[in-house]
């Protein structure tokens, strides 16, 4: 049987560590080639490919080269004030990149999956469903809508929307939750939105839907979720007292107070069950200790 060749953008990010790392355990693979603008995998004996998503050309010689069976878009420009403030860029990164892999992969045949966000919603009508109006408050989140549009006549192409995850990347990266968990156990300050809400999943949950699902048949769009719906101080309070710490030195604060150019969704929270019934094996669990402990 041939075994699958699979190309991941975004290899050196919180999630990309995730799924390189469980394709690499997988013996099924017979290929992964990793691609990223900067860093490593963290995954022994997979190095990274350092391509630009705004290098259009060297992003479709990556494809050709690598001929792949499966393609995980995760690659994006993420942050919000980054966005922001070049959205021409964020435009080249998240909407051109992503309507250039989807060409290379219905010219090699490759299954293509596409990890959208929440944050295509407004926050103010949750839970969101896949068949919700999206409403982006956010130059990110505009981006992350069409580049949802330019995969929704790909036959395919898979878009599966995200929300917040937690956990630890698994090459060393300071992730804000990294930062968050190190303050915590330190006893430090931390001031955390008591006012924002999503249905967060665990990084290698995550992952472990994304190959699943790239491996299926499903098309179109999915909402993947966690089964709580918190808020980012009961994040880190739940956190806390399963890792029995305490929880006195976090300070709650409103997201309206936040400073930042675009404003800040209130809920997120996704609907997950149409994944879930179709999924079960891979629905993500809920928060738990084993996902608060940075990897060996």
């Amino acid at each position: 049987m041939q075994r699958e060749r699979w190309l991941v953008t975004g290899a050196s990010g919180q999630l990309g560590s995730h799924v390189v790392r469980q394709l690499a355990a997988d013996s099924a693979v017979g290929q992964i080639v990793a691609l990223s603008g900067r860093g490593e995998t963290g995954t022994p004996g997979v190095a990274v490919r350092h391509v630009d998503l705004r290098d259009l050309g060297a992003l479709r010689a990556a494809v050709r080269d690598a001929r792949p069976t499966h393609i995980m878009h995760l690659g994006a420009m993420t942050a919000v004030a980054d966005c922001y403030a070049d959205p021409a860029g964020a435009a080249l990164a998240n909407v051109r990149a992503t309507e250039v892999l989807a060409e290379a992969a219905a010219q090699c045949g490759a299954r293509l999956v596409f990890s959208s966000t929440d944050m295509v919603f407004d926050g103010s009508s949750p839970p969101y469903r896949e068949d919700s109006p999206t409403c982006p408050l956010s130059t990110y989140g505009r981006t992350k809508v069409r580049a949802e549009q330019a995969l929704a006549e790909r036959p395919q192409a898979l878009v599966v929307r995200i929300p917040l995850m937690y956990g630890f990347a698994l090459n060393g990266r300071r992730t804000t939750f990294a930062q968050q968990m190190e303050a915590l156990r330190a006893g430090r300050p931390l001031k955390l939105f008591v006012d924002e809400f999503r249905t967060v999943v665990w990084l290698a949950d995550a992952a472990k839907a994304l190959i699943g699902l790239a491996r299926g048949e499903a098309c179109g769009l999915l909402h993947i979720a966690g089964p709580e719906r918190l808020s980012r101080l009961e994040l880190v309070r739940h956190s806390a007292a399963l890792l029995g710490l305490s929880d006195a030195h976090l300070e709650p604060i409103s997201r309206l107070d936040a400073a930042g150019p675009e404003p800040r969704p209130a809920d997120l929270s996704l609907d997950g069950s149409r994944f879930a019934s179709c999924y079960p094996a891979l629905v993500p669990g809920p928060l738990r200790a084993e996902a608060l402990y940075e990897p060996n």
